[in-house]
């Protein structure tokens, strides 16, 4: 079982160490296969979550490196299913990096933090594709557009949410700047 357990965690470190490789050139942190979403600087996460196709080959990149896919310059030489595993990925992964600048923003319900590494995040993708709007954090009571958010059905409060990611990223750049 030691072997088992070693063997994974061999794994998972060259998978980071492949998806990570030009990030850590590009952002200058010492990223690993540990490093979680709140474990980013806030000058890397405004890059990663703001609008342009630059930060979407990054993503790209990472994904297709944690899947031992090759480079994204390799990416338009994907069949179509591995393009579509990539993309699904890097948007699960942008959302994730939104939410991540909306807890900071501490527009997040308390606890809303993602537990698991960035790594395992593009890992475990299709467990937590399956968990779908499950996985859709909640506003904090705090937010000035709580009541409103509160009083949603169910089925709305995830594109409510998702609404808020555009004020967020400006938030966010605003805070970054003073």
């Amino acid at each position: 079982m030691a072997e088992v357990i070693q063997l994974k965690s061999f794994k998972r470190k060259q998978a980071a160490t492949r998806g990570f490789r030009s990030w850590s050139k590009r952002f200058g942190e010492k990223l690993d296969e540990q490093t979680r979403l709140s474990d980013l600087s806030d000058e890397t996460l405004l890059f990663l979550i703001s609008p342009g196709d630059q930060n979407v080959f990054v993503l790209y990149e990472l994904v297709m490196g944690v899947l031992d896919l090759g480079p994204s310059s390799d990416f338009f030489h994907l069949d179509k299913a591995g393009k579509m595993e990539v993309i699904d990925i890097s948007i699960h992964l942008l959302d994730q990096f939104r939410f991540e600048c909306m807890r900071r923003l501490n527009w997040l319900k308390s606890g809303a933090a993602q537990p698991l590494s960035i790594i395992e995040l593009i890992e475990q993708y299709p467990l937590q594709k399956v968990q779908g709007p499950a996985a859709i954090p909640s506003l904090n009571k705090f937010h000035p557009k709580y009541r409103v958010f509160q009083e949603l059905p169910e089925l709305e409060r995830e594109t409510f949410i998702r609404k808020q990611i555009p004020e967020a990223i400006e938030e966010f750049g605003r805070m970054l700047q003073d």
